[in-house]
């Protein structure tokens, strides 16, 4: 994959995250939500990473970036579970529409879960909507398989409105790391 990257994000690649999941979401969720709280939800994350970055690249969360040609196209978010086990949850996981089909999201899915084995992690787990075809497909040809666990979630525009969104989980076990 010539000109694609992956790396740790830094606090200075807010602008270019926001952009990326904004434009995520105005072209896989057009189905999803009402016009007028995508075009919200959208804007939000445009300007809401600079206020939320600082903390999301805080240990013990992971944030790694999809760069295409120095340009920073995707991220990828995870955490651990608060349960004290091995397990972590990816909170985020989105690519600008420009890159997808290039294997930029595959690298990025794949190092994610590099890292998070290498963190002592065994296990991963991710929602998404249950209209999101394409997601959910993208999902399963990486790894994932549906847990059985489904919720109704509330999102936000990252401001003062809400919608409702049903959820379906999907989880995968992750390599083991072995030392050398």
């Amino acid at each position: 994959m010539p000109g694609h990257q992956i790396r740790p994000g830094v606090v200075a690649d807010y602008a270019e995250i926001g952009n990326a999941h904004a434009a995520a979401w105005e072209a896989a969720y057009t189905h999803i939500f009402d016009s007028s709280f995508l075009a919200a939800a959208a804007q939000g994350r445009r300007v809401g990473w600079q206020h939320s970055i600082a903390r999301i690249v805080a240990a013990p969360g992971i944030l790694l970036v999809g760069e295409a040609d120095g340009a920073v196209r995707a991220f990828a978010h995870a955490v651990p579970v608060g349960d004290g086990s091995h397990h972590a949850q990816i909170l985020g996981f989105f690519a600008h529409p420009d890159v997808w089909g290039t294997g930029l999201a595959i690298l990025l899915m794949r190092q994610t879960c590099e890292a998070l084995a290498a963190s002592g992690y065994h296990e991963v787990v991710l929602w998404t909507p249950r209209e999101a075809d394409q997601a959910r497909h993208f999902y399963e040809k990486v790894g994932f398989a549906l847990t059985g666990r489904a919720r109704n979630d509330r999102v936000t525009d990252w401001g003062s409105a809400s919608a409702d969104c049903p959820e379906i989980e999907y989880g995968r076990q992750l390599p083991s790391v072995t030392s050398a």
